[in-house]
């Protein structure tokens, strides 16, 4: 078995996304997904996907899980007539 998965199509599927969400993936800056061109063909290592995907987990975690230390927000909603 391959430690590559190849093309683009190939990609989307591992992952359960489309194409188009992939290729933006790979040019986004900062973290982008990490795949690389062998002779006009797209792969991606899957130790690298692995590592990737643990990455986005992280932070995903960090951002949605709220802190103890901040109180709840009060809301006030007002009826508009």
């Amino acid at each position: 078995m391959s430690n590559f998965v190849e093309t683009w199509k190939g990609i989307a599927t591992a992952l359960g996304r489309s194409e188009r969400w992939c290729r933006y993936m790979a040019r986004r800056g900062g973290d982008p997904l990490p795949v690389f061109k062998v002779g006009g063909i797209v792969r991606l290592n899957h130790q690298d996907l692995e590592d990737w995907l643990s990455r986005q987990r992280d932070r995903s975690m960090r951002v949605s899980t709220p802190t103890a230390a901040a109180p709840a927000e009060d809301v006030a909603l007002r009826l508009i007539a």
